[in-house]
């Protein structure tokens, strides 16, 4: 969820009459000391600069940390690498300040009037690192986060700034981009058949692209690339459950923090190809490109607004329609199955999810289209949703046993969406041999207010970074508090 929009200005000398005075104060001082001369000084070395594939990168100083922002570790994904894995960063020549969060990947803007809250491109697998200062020399720990998005949605510059997590708790924390939408969970028979089946699954291989420049690339910034953590939230927390499942992905991180987006019985599960190529041939048909001798270079022909101009690139229900593919290559098992053969055996893994995750869903997917969830919405809700099981879902959670149909609808969200997901997620983990935390977030960062109350969907992530897009996050003392012991 994309909670603020960072605004940059340029700066510029403001008093024209000020700045008449400084070229005539440099005038003087230059005709005084024409006569002497005065060795240039030389110039201090970048202590930022560190060597990654692809060639040299310079950072910057702020708050206490190294930041290295929009580094490229894969190639543009335009053209022939559309709906493909990803390729090889090309080097460079030079050393880039890499100073600027690079573009995010192609999505539908979330924002009223589609306004783009960042600037996008298909050039968008880059990692941005957060390092501890005088890190030369050291041994960190690096912890990669995944951003969520329903997988449709997302990207690194919205969890900037780790500072005080990397600063006093000594980690490298990097953050990837990776494809989201059709753009990353495209699967279609003919593009299995020319990558050795490896179809839907895109958005999934960029984050273990990123995992493997992390191990090629941690020691530079002072990281150990044997103590790496995976963690992510919502579709970030099912990403990093699709990593936990991928044979291609053992031995890339170490650890697993899996924040409201459980393993098991989530909408955002793995579907078998199957329902994926209907879902994706179904898609390109509504773009005009239905043969499937042609469709995949009708789909690669047309530009990113035409792609995106689909009700199925944006979040409109709790019934998602992009996620990663059982495809047998990247992804062989749904998560919950391979956590339980074992997948995460001997892994410490952290499992939770929040108090009211409902309350978000309610103000994405009913208030914010100017409606209010009354006794028969709540009940046709439920049968258009669960189907069959309809009728067990509303005996359990009966609209008179709540304050309103608004709450009921609330706490079947949660529960059914979060809450035992996250307990199935841990049962089937622990089955397979993994060593395993489970969590229940309550804090309220908002208090009890109309709209999202409670402890809601990401309301956790204030607590784990202590800025959004840049703005910093404005804590009580209390709230303060428990930042710090969840850091």
């Amino acid at each position: 969820m994309v909670l603020f929009q960072k605004y940059f200005t340029a700066g510029a000398l403001r008093n024209p009459r000020s700045f008449r005075r400084l070229l005539v104060a440099a005038a003087v001082l230059m005709s005084a000391s024409a006569a002497v001369v005065v060795p240039p000084a030389a110039a201090a070395p970048d202590d930022t600069v560190v060597t990654v594939t692809g060639g040299p990168i310079s950072g910057r100083h702020a708050n206490g940390i190294v930041e290295y922002l929009g580094v490229p570790f894969a190639a543009p994904t335009s053209g022939e690498n559309r709906f493909a894995p990803p390729q090889p960063v090309a080097p460079w020549t030079g050393v880039p300040a890499t100073h600027a969060h690079g573009p995010q990947c192609p999505q539908a803007s979330p924002a009223p009037f589609g306004l783009a809250v960042q600037e996008s491109s298909e050039d968008c697998l880059s990692i941005d690192i957060y390092v501890p200062e005088n890190s030369a020399g050291a041994v960190l720990p690096v912890m990669v986060w995944i951003y969520g998005g329903a997988f449709v949605l997302g990207s690194n510059a919205q969890y900037d700034s780790p500072d005080r997590l990397v600063r006093e708790d000594k980690v490298i924390v990097a953050i990837p981009n990776y494809r989201v939408g059709p753009f990353g969970f495209l699967a279609l028979p003919e593009l299995a058949d020319s990558t050795g089946g490896i179809t839907g699954t895109y958005g999934t291989l960029d984050q273990q692209a990123a995992l493997r420049w992390i191990q090629e690339n941690a020691a530079a910034f002072g990281g150990d690339p044997g103590n790496v953590t995976l963690f992510g939230e919502s579709a970030g927390g099912m990403s990093v459950c699709t990593q936990l499942a991928s044979p291609l992905a053992r031995g890339l991180f170490h650890r697993a923090i899996i924040q409201s987006g459980s393993c098991a019985r989530s909408p955002l599960s793995p579907p078998d190809s199957e329902l994926a190529f209907q879902r994706s041939a179904d898609y390109a048909a509504s773009l005009g490109c239905r043969d499937p001798h042609t469709r995949l270079n009708c789909l690669r022909a047309l530009p990113v607004g035409k792609l995106l101009d689909s009700p199925s690139a944006e979040l409109h229900s709790m019934a998602v329609a992009w996620s990663p593919v059982q495809d047998g290559v990247v992804l062989t098992s749904a998560p919950e199955q391979a956590l339980a053969a074992g997948a995460a055996r001997d892994m410490p893994l952290l499992v939770g999810s929040n108090a009211d995750e409902g309350a978000t869903f309610i103000a994405l997917l009913d208030y914010l289209k100017g409606m209010i969830p009354d006794e028969s919405d709540y009940l046709a809700w439920a049968q258009e949703l669960f189907g069959d099981n309809a009728g067990q879902v509303l005996r359990q959670y009966p609209p008179v046993d709540f304050s309103s149909p608004v709450k009921a609808k609330e706490k079947v969200l949660t529960d059914g969406f979060f809450a035992c997901p996250a307990l199935f997620t841990t049962e089937a983990a622990r089955a397979g041999g993994a060593e395993v935390w489970q969590y229940r977030f309550n804090e309220a960062p908002l208090g009890q207010n109309p709209v999202l109350p409670g402890a809601f969907h990401a309301a956790e992530l204030p607590y784990v970074f202590t800025e959004l897009l840049g703005i910093p996050i404005p804590l009580p003392p209390a709230g303060d508090q428990l930042s710090r012991r969840i850091q």
